[in-house]
C-alpha cells in the first residue's frame, strides 16, 4: 500500500510516489489540470496513458493532490472526482496549491508563501496553516508577476510597435500574427499557459535593458500588492516556488527588498519538501 503526491498546476503536475519501504517514485512534466477551467476527462485521459496503472499500484492507500484552483469546495470536489475515477479505492485528500507550497518550502516554520509560475497566488503560513491569503483574481484580473501577466505585456507592447526591433527580433524570430495571438488569448482553452509561453523565452535575453525594466516593471507590482496585505514584519520572509520565481529571482529579490521583503529561499517546486513532509507526517 502506497502514498502517491500530487503537485498539480493549470498546465503540468508532478508526482511522488512513496512507498512502504522508504523508496520514493517520481514523475515531473505530467500533464496538469485547474478545476476552476480544465476539462477533467482530458485530464485523466492524459493521466493513464502517462501513468500508467502498470507503473502506478492500483493499491494507493493514500492520495494527496496540492492544486491549482482548488480554493473553494467545488473545486475540491471536482479535482478529487477526476482521480477518483483512476484511483477508486484511495483514501483522498485535496488542498490548494498554496498550502502545499507552505508545507513544501517551510514545514513546521511561519513565513510568506508565494507562487510564481503561470499564475501567482500568496500567502501567511503560521507553521500549521494559512492564516491569510491574497485574493486570488486570475489571470485577466490580477496574477502580478506571473508569467501569464509578463507574457500580457509583452504581446501588448510588441503589438503596440512599443517594443524595440531588436528585442522584438529576439523573442519573436518568426514574427507575430494578430489573428492567432486573439484567438489564442481568448478563445483557446489554455491562454494563461499560452501567455506564459512567452516570459520564458526573456531567460536568454536579461542583458536587454528594456527587458529587465519590463520584468522589474511586473515584480514592483507584485511586490507594491505583498506590501499591502501583508504588511506585518512576520511577512518579511518570501518562500517562493514556481517557475517564474525560480528563473527570474535575480531581479525578483531586489523588487521585494525595495518593499521590505527577503526573499529567503527560492525553489523550482515544492514536491521534494512535500516528500519530506508526508514521509515525516504518515496518515496525513
Amino acid at each position: 500500500m502506497s502514498t502517491l503526491i500530487a503537485d498539480t498546476g493549470g498546465t503540468s503536475s508532478r508526482w511522488a510516489l512513496l512507498g512502504e519501504g522508504g523508496e520514493t517514485t517520481v514523475w515531473d512534466d505530467l500533464p496538469g489540470f485547474n478545476p476552476a477551467t480544465g476539462d477533467p476527462a482530458a485530464f485523466q485521459a492524459q493521466l493513464r496513458e502517462r501513468i500508467a496503472l502498470r507503473t502506478v499500484p492500483e493499491q494507493v492507500r493514500q492520495l494527496v493532490v496540492y492544486g491549482a484552483g482548488c480554493g473553494t469546495e467545488e473545486r475540491k470536489a471536482r479535482m478529487r472526482g477526476a482521480v477518483q475515477a483512476i484511483w477508486p479505492e484511495a483514501a483522498i485528500t485535496v488542498e490548494t496549491d498554496l498550502l502545499g507550497a507552505a508545507r513544501g518550502l517551510c514545514g513546521d516554520r511561519p513565513g510568506l508563501v508565494l507562487i510564481l509560475g503561470t499564475g501567482m497566488n500568496a500567502g501567511h503560513y503560521d507553521g500549521t496553516a494559512l492564516q491569510q491569503r491574497l485574493p486570488s483574481l486570475g489571470y485577466v484580473l490580477g496574477d502580478e508577476g506571473s508569467g501569464a501577466d509578463i507574457g500580457r505585456h509583452l504581446l501588448t507592447e510588441a503589438l503596440y510597435g512599443r517594443m524595440p526591433a531588436d528585442v522584438y527580433a529576439g523573442l519573436f524570430p518568426a514574427g507575430l500574427d494578430l489573428g492567432e495571438v486573439v484567438q489564442r488569448t481568448y478563445r483557446s482553452a489554455s491562454p494563461q499557459a499560452y501567455l506564459a509561453s512567452f516570459t520564458a523565452r526573456c531567460a536568454d535575453h536579461l542583458e536587454e535593458p528594456y527587458l529587465r525594466d519590463l520584468l522589474t516593471g511586473r515584480f514592483r507590482a507584485l511586490a507594491e500588492l505583498l506590501e499591502r496585505f501583508f504588511p506585518t514584519p512576520a511577512s518579511a520572509e518570501v518562500h517562493a516556488t514556481g517557475s517564474v520565481a525560480f528563473g527570474f529571482q535575480d531581479v525578483l529579490g531586489p523588487c521585494l527588498t525595495e518593499r521590505g521583503f527577503r526573499l529567503t529561499d527560492v525553489r523550482r517546486g515544492p514536491l521534494p519538501g512535500l516528500v519530506q513532509y508526508h514521509r515525516q507526517r504518515p496518515g496525513r
